[in-house]
């Protein structure tokens, strides 16, 4: 009985190959949470959060400006550059357009990295190319202090992506959008 009992005593245990339940849930929870990680940060479904945000800010600005415009019966503006557009308002004492930098909302706001615009009037394309910077800014939108606005269409994009941001500006002062994803 001492022999036997030396030899399962003294005999290594030898474990079985193969993974645990509980190193197979461990792994499983990593690849779970940098696979979230990675979607979150691409995008669901490829959405362009950056590209959403200007979309939403231009219809925000251009809405809050119509209704400004309204409130204290002077005609507003909207300026492009190249890479960035600015809200305007018309001074009738010095008969010119001056900028509201002092309103954050319509202070000149650059487009972000690889956001462009394409604007679009009365069917014929507007060129939104570089200005002299020494000339005073003219708007290339309207928005008239009757609530009436030069109807336009402008398309925010980005460089490479299919992704579209349409905004109708219609004679009435109104905005359509079309976001990206939906049909026009």
């Amino acid at each position: 009985m001492n022999e036997a009992r030396a030899g399962r005593t003294g005999r290594k245990r030898v474990r079985p190959g193969g993974f645990t339940l509980l190193e197979i849930l461990v792994v499983l929870v990593i690849i779970t949470v940098m696979t979230t990680i990675a979607v979150l940060s691409i995008g669901v479904l490829g959405v362009d959060r950056g590209l959403d945000e200007e979309g939403d800010r231009f219809t925000d600005v251009v809405a809050a400006a119509t209704e400004q415009a309204e409130l204290e019966g002077r005609d507003y503006g909207i300026w492009f550059g190249p890479s960035r557009y600015a809200v305007l308002a018309f001074s009738t004492r010095e008969q010119l357009w001056q900028s509201l930098g002092d309103d954050r909302l319509y202070e000149e706001h650059e487009f972000p990295g690889g956001v462009t615009a394409a604007l679009e009037m009365e069917g014929r394309s507007v060129k939104i190319g570089l200005s002299n910077p020494t000339e005073p800014k003219v708007p290339q939108l309207i928005l008239f202090a009757s609530g009436d606005a030069s109807p336009y269409h402008l398309v925010l994009g980005r460089d490479g992506s299919d992704h579209k941001w349409l905004v109708d500006g219609r004679a009435d002062g109104t905005l359509e959008v079309t976001r990206p994803g939906a049909q026009p």
